[in-house]
This record gives structure tokens, sequence and C-alpha cells, in this order.
């Protein structure tokens, strides 16, 4: 994008020759992945199967879901992950480390859980970075949202926001980023979550073929009904400056 980095020419003439001068740009990589869902179902299995339903409309539904969580993981791989950049696409590019908030960030070396300094340095990293106030969001997991409303006042409060950020039990909008909760985010064995955050224009999601599915006879395997759904994806980050992360201990 060069966005947050590239400035106007100041025009000192009247009249005078147009100076053409490139947008700072650096090629990324998206190299879409084939993924799938393949569920056989035994041609007796409607009636074995006693009082259910037609497996069919159930499973593709469950298909469905299925994608739209793989889509998530996608998103974060790609986000946080390794991505590859250069005519020939060999580069590497890896997550900025002053975009990245420790575990022990504002606790004096000791670990800790998703807390409100390192929620407003996120937003910090971002404002540094120049990057546009709308559509940030905030990825986080269910013990970050036990620590929220367990240690931070602020957010439960309605009297610290014009609109209040829990309802329902969940954070829907908070220091300029909408939440979102998922389980997916990557977790370590010592308990170390990665909560991410990021702004919608700095990733890219490439999209060879959505999901589709396909309901086939299987012939061959006795007549199964076989329920298939594919799909062809990947993500990268556009620049580094707009995707940031936040280690939280969840074992305290």
């Amino acid at each position: 994008y060069g966005a947050t980095t590239d400035v106007m020419r100041e025009k000192t003439d009247r009249a005078g020759p147009s100076r053409p001068s490139d947008i700072p740009t650096q090629q990324r990589w998206v190299r879409p992945r084939p993924y799938e869902k393949v569920t056989i179902y035994d041609e007796f299995d409607p009636i074995a199967l006693g009082t259910l339903p037609d497996p069919e409309s159930p499973a593709i539904t469950t298909h469905a879901t299925v994608a739209n969580r793989n889509k998530d993981l996608v998103l974060i791989n790609g986000a946080i992950g390794v991505n590859y950049t250069g005519a020939n696409g060999t580069g590497t590019a890896t997550l900025s480390p002053a975009n990245q908030i420790a575990a022990t960030y504002g606790k004096g070396g000791v670990n800790a859980g998703l807390t409100l300094r390192k929620m407003t340095q996120a937003r910090f990293v971002l404002d540094q970075n120049e990057v546009p106030q709308e559509d940030r969001f905030y990825g986080y997991a269910a013990k970050q949202l036990n620590n929220l409303l367990t240690n931070v006042d602020q957010v439960a409060n309605y009297l610290y926001n014009e609109v209040k950020a829990l309802v329902d039990g969940k954070i829907q909008r908070f220091l300029g980023f909408d939440f979102r909760i998922t389980q997916l985010l990557p977790v370590t064995s010592a308990g170390i979550r990665t909560n991410m955050f990021w702004q919608k224009r700095f990733l890219m999601m490439g999209i060879g073929s959505d999901m589709r599915t396909h309901v086939d006879i299987l012939p061959a395997q006795s007549h199964a009904l076989q329920i298939r759904s594919v799909m062809l994806l990947d993500l990268t980050r556009m620049e580094e400056a707009g995707v940031g992360t936040v280690a939280c201990d969840e074992s305290v």
C-alpha cells in the first residue's frame, strides 16, 4: 500500500510538468491451498439410524460450519505467520517485533493475561504506524474475556464508555477495536495464548475457489452417499504495520 509512509509532493510552479512518483510497494504472494471435508453415509443409514433425520441436510450444514472455521484458521496463520515476498516468492516476511506485545508487558517481567495496558498498547501500535482508525479488529479467546470481565472495570462499566462495551457477556467494541472471539488462536504448551489485532486492509485473502459441495452416489462403495466440500484459499499480510499480536498467559 505505502499509505503509511508515502507523502505528496509540494507543487511549486504554475502549469509545470507533472512529476509522477511510484507508490512504495512490495510484492506479496498468496498461494491458495486446497482443503476438503468428506462425509460418507451407507445406503441404509437413513433407516438404520432410526428417528434421526436424513443425514444429507445436517451434513451440508456441518460442512459449511467447518469451512468457516477453516477460513478463520487460514486468516490467523497468514496474519501472524511467515509470508512470502519478492518476484519469485522466495523471500520471507515475518511480523514486526515492534508489533508483538509480550506476555510480561506492563507487569515488570511477570506474565499476565489480557490487561488494559496491553490493549491500549495494541491501539498505540496501530496509531503510531498511522493505520486508519476504521475497520480495526481484535481477536481473543475465552480466557481473555474472563480476564477483562474480572479485572478491567473500564470494559464492563458503562461510565467509562459512550457505548457500553459489555453486551450479553461479550465485548462488542472497545478502544476502537471490533472484538472477535475464537478458540482457534494458537496457544503454547505453557499456556501462552496469542491474541491478534489488525486493520482490515492490511490482510488479503486470496480465494481461488470458495466452498463448493458435491453430493454423489458411489456405486463402487455399495452405493454409499458421499458429501464432499472443497475450497481453495490462502491469506497474506499486505504490510506489517497494520497487524500485531498480544501474548496472554492463560495460567494466571
